[in-house]
């Protein structure tokens, strides 16, 4: 879904050497100058070519094992460094989850969403098996809670979003899955209700992180809910993981007082791609560790007294919709490109209960057409960035 530019930016700024594909997919992502393989056309010869043998590896802890877009408030997006640490301390000897050998995990999330890590790399490091899933078979519910329950999936995780529409619309579709993991966007505590009510999961856990931190930070496990609760904690840190809610000095907040979250451990990033400032700005020296560092994430919270860390809310104008981390500005930079915008604000409205969209508030010099403003963005940026509507 992403357009042609910006996929030939990624791999310019990757400085790729080799794009892998399919050949139904070459039309839209083939960047002049860079080689390809499809693997529909060419695996074949590809294993005759290559010896069966493992090749010798000097990978170690610390080298990189993907970059990985988000959305950037200058225009760009920005790649995330991840090292294979990141992806050890995600998937292996954890507090929030055990997955055991021959046990199955599904795949439902798109690989440019970090939760693919933990789809993947949670199977295939633990000798489980990955289950594979359709897009179009996750928007369809019924189909879906079919498709867990005959795949026999034993672990699974869905966005926030995917999770209120399969408790609107099947609540007790998640009820043969073992642990159910949600996230990525605030929580609609309606949603858990319907789920706990008619079937729940074994185990039904609320997860949060940033991408800079590799997919999750801290989880918490869902029991039961309080008729009057509004929202639901983020949490305690997953293991090899450290959580700061620090005030404005760097002090350490004390439970009750909302102060912006500050991540680290064994998960964090190395930084962003070819861009040092932006990452001397998001990833800063520890304030109680020496030669250590910690990744502000820009979101306010606030400890319990019990521990646990709620999400309260932004400290910028980034969103978080449908799984996907959204910087508002971007969409705004690509819009005031048109000479005829003289201004321009892009908000999240949810008119509906449950149901988020992005609104583009525009002011013109002239009369414009609302697809010449919706196909200047679907020319450089991903399908969920496009409002959903203009004003």
């Amino acid at each position: 879904s992403h357009p042609p530019s910006r996929l030939a930016f990624i791999c310019q700024d990757t400085q790729a050497q080799l794009l892998v594909t399919h050949s139904r997919w070459l039309p839209t992502c083939a960047v002049d100058g860079l080689p390809t393989l499809c693997m529909d056309q060419e695996q074949v010869a590809v294993r005759q070519q290559w010896p069966e043998d493992n090749p010798e590896t000097f990978t170690d802890a610390e080298s990189l094992a993907y970059v990985i877009y988000t959305s950037g408030s200058t225009g760009q997006p920005k790649g995330v460094c991840v090292p294979h640490r990141g992806i050890m301390r995600l998937v292996k000897g954890s507090n929030y989850l055990s997955v055991k050998a021959h046990q199955r995990m599904a795949h439902v999330s798109n690989v440019a969403f970090d939760a693919a890590t933990f789809e993947i790399w949670g199977a295939l490091l633990n000798a489980a098996e990955l289950v594979v899933m359709d897009k179009a078979l996750t928007l369809d519910p019924q189909q879906f809670s079919s498709a867990l329950e005959s795949q026999k999936v034993d672990h699974l995780f869905v966005t926030t979003a995917l999770f209120n529409q399969v408790a609107n619309q099947c609540a007790a579709g998640f009820g043969s899955v073992q642990t159910l993991l949600f996230g990525g966007e605030q929580c609609d505590p309606v949603s858990i209700r319907k789920v706990l009510a008619a079937a729940a999961p074994q185990r039904l856990l609320h997860v949060y992180g940033p991408t800079e931190n590799t997919t999750f930070s801290s989880w918490f496990e869902i029991h039961d809910l309080a008729e009057d609760a509004v929202t639901v904690p983020i949490g305690q840190a997953i293991s090899n993981t450290t959580l700061y809610v620090l005030d404005a000095a760097g002090g350490i907040q004390v439970p009750g007082v909302v102060g912006e979250l500050y991540v680290g451990g064994e998960g964090l990033a190395q930084g962003y791609l070819n861009r040092p400032e932006l990452t001397a700005d998001a990833f800063v020296p520890h304030p109680f560790l020496a030669g250590q560092r910690l990744y502000r994430t820009g979101d306010l919270v606030r400890y319990q007294d019990n521990g646990e860390v709620v999400f309260v809310g932004r400290v910028d104008h980034q969103v978080k919709l449908r799984g996907f981390r959204i910087e508002l500005g971007e969409i705004e930079v690509m819009l005031n490109q048109l000479p005829e915008v003289e201004e321009v604000v892009v908000l999240v409205r949810e008119d509906t209960p449950g149901q988020q969209r992005l609104v583009a508030y525009v002011v013109t010099s002239e009369d414009i057409a609302v697809n010449s403003l919706r196909n200047t963005l679907k020319a450089h940026c991903p399908d969920y960035m496009v409002p959903g509507a203009f004003v």
